[in-house]
C-alpha cells in the first residue's frame, strides 16, 4: 500500500514538474507573466508530493530550499521594479542554503554519521538512530546495560542489522527474535 502510494505520488510530482517546465517555456516564448506564476504553484505542489515519499533523514529538506530559490526566481521574472530587487537576493540566499544542506545531506547519506545503541559484551547492535539524542533516549527506554556510539567509530558494526530496527515501534524486536520482555 505505502509503496504504491509513494509510486503514485512520485508520478504526480513528476507530472507537476513537467507542467511547471511547460509554463516556464510559455513564459519565455510569449513574454506573458501569468504562466510563471502558475509554474510557481506547480513547483510548490510537486515539492509537497515529493516530500511525502522521502524518508525524513537529516538534511533531507534541501530540495525545499532549492525549490524556494527557483520560485523566487520565477516570481522575480514575473514582477517588476523593487519586488525584483528583493526577490533576486532572496533567491541567491536560498540557493546558497540549499547547497550547504545538500552537501551536509550527501555526507550523511547511506547512514554515515548515524548513532548506534549496542551491547559491547556481545558486540550486537540493538538500535540505529539518526541523532545522538534519539540514541540516548532509546538506550534509556531499553533500560539495560548498553553503549551509545557513533557508527563511524565502529565500522565493523556498520553492516549489522539492529535487533530493534523499526523506527515507529521502538520496543519491537525483529519478527523472528521475539518481544522486548526477557
Amino acid at each position: 500500500m505505502t509503496t504504491h502510494r509513494h509510486r503514485k505520488d512520485r508520478k504526480s510530482a513528476g507530472g507537476l514538474l513537467c507542467g511547471a517546465f511547460v509554463c516556464v517555456m510559455l513564459t519565455a516564448g510569449t513574454g506573458d507573466r501569468a504562466p510563471a506564476l502558475l509554474a510557481s504553484g506547480l513547483l510548490i505542489s510537486a515539492l509537497m508530493l515529493y516530500r511525502r515519499t522521502v524518508e525524513p533523514r537529516p538534511y533531507a529538506y534541501w530540495p525545499a530550499w532549492m525549490t524556494g530559490s527557483v520560485i523566487a526566481l520565477l516570481l522575480a521574472w514575473a514582477s517588476t521594479g523593487t519586488q525584483r530587487l528583493l526577490l533576486l537576493p532572496l533567491a541567491a540566499i536560498e540557493a546558497a542554503a540549499a547547497l550547504v544542506l545538500f552537501l551536509l545531506w550527501r555526507r550523511r547519506r547511506d547512514g554515515r554519521g548515524d548513532w548506534i545503541v549496542w551491547n559491547p559484551n556481545e558486540r550486537k547492535v540493538l538500535r540505529r538512530e539518526w541523532t545522538r539524542r534519539d540514541a540516548v533516549g532509546w538506550a534509556e527506554f531499553y533500560g539495560r546495560s548498553c553503549a551509545v556510539s557513533r557508527i563511524d567509530w565502529f565500522p565493523e558494526l556498520a553492516t549489522e542489522v539492529p535487533l530493534y530496527p523499526d523506527r515507529h515501534r521502538p520496543g519491537q524486536l525483529m519478527p523472528h527474535l521475539g518481544p522486548l520482555a526477557e
